[in-house]
């Protein structure tokens, strides 16, 4: 009886230790999140027969719209097997703000709650209408219905517009701790239909100020949620798009608003205990450090490509459990089923619409064709460590004297008020993956696709190179889904040494 009470507790004592041993394990990473940005999700029924309509809609455009129903139905999935904390999608949800369009990405968020993922989204520029939402019907066009910001708060209400949420009252803005000891913070940064699009107001940030000044006070973490990006990724960038980067808006006494930098909002988010900012809209994968006006607070925009174009990807990220660090990975959608060689169709279609862009504009295919390639290593990530980086900024080295020369393209430049010097600028910051635009006290380089950023926001600690958690051990190839490999033969993407490679 004696050996039989012993070998019971002996038994129990090794089940204790053993939960334990799991517990430890499997809390090693407290909180895990799924991102994704612009899928740009375009309802059925939209495209009811192809052809000249549907033709000269996407001319122009890089990203895979006749697909991005599928792509997202992948990504959907994806999330069922990856088993987030929560789902987060910074922004434009549809093609152009269509009814048909949101009811499809509601249907599948749905079904991320019934298995119990949360799903928090935001509104980018494109999902209360744009000139855009249109029926293709071979050579007609004929208008789709959009929704009203009222409509999205009802359609979204289990996804971020909820009773289990503060709203700002103006706005389409949010507040929430989905997650104990967590608060996202979704910010409704304007639309393409709205005058103040790509504009928070001083009204909409003070109140988001607030609410992370009383949740850093709790010493909760705080991470914000926009569409548009926080800080300039690109030197000039914002001079070919103004709502390339966020502004912040105040109305005078007469009512007239005016506009201020994105510097406003960057330091009252930091000041506030802001860490990082999630975000869009550009549809490049780009991780950009940044400080208060002091320099005492820093704070990261992550910005996510769109899943919906080349190289298709999404984020993982994980806090870790002690609230101290934010580790990222970057993965991509690489098979859709039933589609031969997505991968393939989805860099020539990137390439294909860019070039179509700028040749619209400068009426040069050498042109046109280097700087495709050179924005496919931009939306990529990681420039500098590409292997044809250096050869396309020696092409546009070359190119640059009769560029100089060329009508058009002065023409073009001219009406963007822009010189050749900061093209030049904008090409060399793109490619050398520099942010904060040659200002010697804030630039820095950071790793976009794979690292860790600490969580703490102390001061700026210099010019640095971000170091990545390699997600291998070892110097081996793998493929994007994860298998071994030898080192590559074809062309395409592969990890070795824990990092994005391009082989050509």
């Amino acid at each position: 009886m004696r050996n039989m009470i012993g070998m019971r507790w002996w038994n129990r004592f090794l089940s204790l230790v053993f939960m334990i041993q799991f517990s430890l394990l499997t809390t090693a990473a407290k909180t895990k999140i799924m991102v994704i940005s612009d899928p740009h999700v375009m309802g059925p029924g939209l495209l009811i027969s192809e052809g000249e309509a549907w033709y000269n809609a996407i001319k122009f455009d890089r990203k895979l719209n006749e697909y991005s129903r599928m792509i997202f139905d992948e990504v959907i999935a994806t999330a069922m097997r990856e088993k987030p904390d929560l789902f987060l999608i910074s922004g434009d949800l549809t093609k152009d703000g269509e009814l048909l369009s949101h009811q499809y990405v509601v249907k599948k968020l749905t079904e991320l709650k019934d298995a119990g993922i949360k799903a928090l989204v935001i509104p980018g520029n494109h999902d209360m209408g744009t000139l855009d939402a249109y029926y293709f019907d071979d050579t007609e066009l004929y208008d789709a219905e959009v929704i009203t910001t009222s409509q999205f708060a009802e359609m979204y209400k289990d996804f971020g517009y909820g009773q289990d949420v503060q709203r700002e009252s103006s706005t389409l803005t949010w507040c929430c701790e989905p997650v104990d000891g967590l608060v996202i913070i979704g910010i409704d940064t304007g639309h393409d239909n709205d005058p103040l699009n790509g504009v928070i107001s001083d009204t909409t940030l003070g109140w988001v100020s607030e609410r992370a000044r009383e949740a850093t006070v709790a010493g909760k973490i705080v991470i914000v949620m926009m569409h548009h990006t926080l800080i300039p990724h690109v030197t000039n960038a914002d001079k070919f798009s103004s709502s390339y980067v966020v502004k912040m808006g105040m109305k005078n006494y007469e009512g007239i608003y005016f506009y201020h930098s994105y510097s406003y909002i960057r330091n009252s988010l930091a000041n506030a205990g802001v860490p990082v900012v999630l975000s869009g809209h550009v549809h490049a994968s780009d991780i950009a450090k940044d400080a208060n006006g002091d320099m005492t607070r820093t704070i990261h925009d992550i910005c996510t490509a769109t899943c919906a174009a080349y190289p298709n990807p999404y984020r993982i990220l994980t806090i870790n459990d002690d609230d101290a660090t934010l580790h990222i990975q970057t993965r991509y959608i690489t098979e859709l089923l039933g589609v031969d060689n997505f991968a393939a169709i989805s860099e020539e279609k990137m390439k294909e619409g860019l070039m179509n862009l700028v040749y619209d504009r400068t009426h040069n295919n050498e042109v046109s064709e280097l700087f495709a390639d050179i924005f496919k290593v931009h939306v990529t990530g990681n420039e500098p460590e590409n292997p044809r980086k250096q050869e396309f900024l020696d092409i546009y080295e070359d190119y640059l004297s009769w560029m100089k020369e060329d009508a058009q393209i002065n023409a073009f430049l001219d009406a963007y008020e822009v010189t050749f010097d900061e093209l030049s600028q904008m090409v060399n910051s793109m490619l050398e993956d520099k942010s904060n635009y040659g200002n010697p006290e804030r630039e820095s380089i950071a790793d976009d696709l794979n690292t860790t950023i600490p969580l703490n926001g102390d001061g700026w600690t210099g010019i640095i190179r971000q170091k990545a958690e390699e997600s291998r051990s070892d110097s081996g190839w793998y493929t994007l889904q994860g298998v071994r490999i030898k080192e590559p033969q074809q062309k395409g993407l592969f990890i070795h040494n824990g990092r994005l490679v391009v082989n050509h």
